[in-house]
């Protein structure tokens, strides 16, 4: 089964994330990016994991939806980084 991770966020793509996961993450877990985009993520200040918010079924596998942690969120906000 394929699984596929989609972002509205522009600072990812889609190939920032694993793409040979044996499981499905489900709704509230957390995905992290690969080992060779952490440093990028971290020296942008931006979290290098991201929250599953919906998993959706498909005929050609598995379409998770990510999006920021709430505590990342808060935690951006008080140290004025821009996520957005």
């Amino acid at each position: 089964m394929k699984i596929l991770f989609k972002t509205n966020l522009d600072n990812y793509q889609k190939n920032c994330f694993p793409d040979n996961l044996s499981f499905v993450p489900r709704k509230g877990e957390g995905v992290s990016v690969t080992n060779m985009f952490v440093s990028h993520f971290k020296d942008q200040k931006l979290p290098t994991t991201l929250k599953v918010v919906g998993v959706t079924h498909t005929d050609q596998g598995v379409v998770c939806e990510l999006w920021y942690n709430e505590t990342d969120v808060a935690f951006a906000k008080l140290n004025k980084i821009n996520l957005f």
